[in-house]
């Protein structure tokens, strides 16, 4: 099976980024650097040989440049494309342990037990019930090594059949960032596509924002910047606009990316720039703007 791996990066350290990708030459993988940085005075990435770059000048989103690098791959005959942002590490063996339940030609997609850098604590999949409610769902907390049935999976460490995105589509840019993974994760569900986790397939992973936990443990999660806040919002209105999105699911993640940013304001200084963000984005998330945000 010939793999190939899309890394979509902004403004990434140089080091890191290039252990992501020399790790992915030595499991045996094509790769290629889609880099959204849009910063002319900062030094340009310089991919490690036999590792291809492109360039966008300009920050894209993430779901225009995983479609970059897909496309990229898809061209140059891949059997499965893995998905990577620039925070992840993998080991040796990684990818062969990855793929093993995909068959080309046939639509599967596998996602490693993804745990975070800091803590070691894994990133739950979840998995939908009958009316729509999910549930996350921790693999290293099962017994076996036989791959778990899920349905949304986190992005980065994902592997698909070629002839996956041909069944499925690309990833929907009019998300930019955030939700990304979720609605392309549903359209595989509602087109049959199986997702599973691979219990001994294990990533490092950090989505780069700030914990914080409160005394006596009564509130514990992430603060976003005030980007990623808009988008979380705004986002979380149009997945509930898009026919394959059970009702009830769409509804909870509205819920719960307002209470948490709403939250978020009682541990971050600039407040008055953040209710205002929240704001635009609930007016913007009802009246359905799509793509990138214009600037203010």
């Amino acid at each position: 099976m010939r793999i190939h791996s899309v890394v979509v990066a902004y403004r990434p350290d140089h080091g890191s980024l290039t252990a992501l990708c020399l790790a992915l030459r030595r499991n045996a993988s094509d790769v290629v650097v889609v880099d959204n940085t849009d910063d002319k005075s900062r030094s340009r990435f310089e991919a490690p040989e036999e590792c291809a770059l492109i360039p966008l000048g300009r920050n894209a989103g993430v779901a225009e440049a995983f479609n970059v690098g897909i496309r990229h791959a898809l061209d140059r005959g891949a059997d499965a494309i893995v998905l990577f942002d620039q925070d992840s590490e993998i080991e040796d063996g990684f990818l062969a342990r990855l793929v093993r339940p995909l068959r080309p030609g046939t639509p599967g997609v596998a996602a490693p037990v993804a745990r975070d850098k800091k803590t070691g604590r894994e990133y739950p999949a979840r998995r939908l019930g009958r009316f729509g409610g999910s549930a996350n769902i921790f693999v290293d907390r099962q017994t076996g090594t036989e791959p778990v049935a899920v349905e949304i999976v986190i992005s980065s460490g994902c592997a698909a059949t070629a002839v996956t995105f041909s069944e499925v589509g690309l990833m929907d840019e009019d998300f930019f960032i955030d939700f990304v993974d979720v609605e392309w994760c549903l359209r595989c569900r509602q087109r049959g596509v199986k997702i599973v986790v691979v219990p001994d397939a294990a990533m490092a992973h950090s989505i780069g924002d700030t914990a914080v936990r409160t005394p006596l443990g009564l509130y514990r999660g992430i603060i976003h910047g005030p980007v990623r806040t808009y988008y979380k919002i705004r986002n979380s209105f149009l997945l509930a606009r898009k026919r394959h999105v059970p009702l009830l699911f769409a509804l909870h993640q509205v819920f719960s990316a307002l209470a948490h940013n709403v939250i978020q304001l009682l541990f971050v200084k600039e407040r008055a720039v953040y209710l205002r963000t929240i704001l635009v984005a609930v007016t913007h998330g009802l009246r359905g703007v799509t793509g990138k945000r214009a600037a203010a």
